[in-house]
C-alpha cells in the first residue's frame, strides 16, 4: 500500500494508491447491528454502511465537516488510511478518542468492525 499525504478524501480519491488485491473480499463489520459488507478499493466506512444499510449519520456530502458520521474502531485500525488533515483537525475540535475515525474519511483496506455511540 502506498501513502500519499492528502487534505481531504476526495484529494486521496486522486492521491491514494491501493495495492490490495481487487478481487480479494474486504470487510466492514457495524456492531451491534450485526450486519456488514464487502467494501471495494478505495471505499470508505460510509460507502460500505449504505451497501450494509447501517444508519450512519452524515450531512455534509462527505466533506468532513460535520462529524455526524464518527465511528469508533473496534478492530482493524490498521486497515485504515491515515487521517486526512481535514479529519485530524475535526478529531482535535471535537474531542475524538484515538479510535475514533470519521467513516467519510476513512478508507477501507482490509477487514474492521466499528460502532457509534447511537447504536
Amino acid at each position: 500500500m502506498t501513502l500519499v499525504a492528502a487534505e481531504s478524501f476526495f484529494d486521496r480519491r486522486e492521491l491514494f494508491v491501493n495495492d490490495r488485491c481487487e478481487d480479494c473480499p474486504v470487510r466492514v463489520t457495524f456492531k451491534p447491528l450485526g450486519t456488514a459488507a464487502d467494501a471495494k478499493p478505495n471505499e470508505t466506512i460510509l460507502d460500505a454502511a449504505r451497501r450494509a444499510e447501517a444508519p450512519l449519520g452524515n450531512s455534509c456530502g462527505s466533506v468532513g465537516v460535520c462529524a455526524r458520521c464518527r465511528v469508533r474502531v473496534l478492530s482493524g485500525t490498521e486497515n485504515l488510511s491515515p487521517p486526512t488533515t481535514i479529519e485530524i483537525r475535526l478529531a482535535s475540535q471535537r474531542g475524538f478518542a484515538s479510535d475514533e475515525r470519521l467513516a467519510c474519511q476513512a478508507v477501507v483496506q482490509g477487514d474492521v468492525e466499528v460502532t457509534t455511540a447511537y447504536w
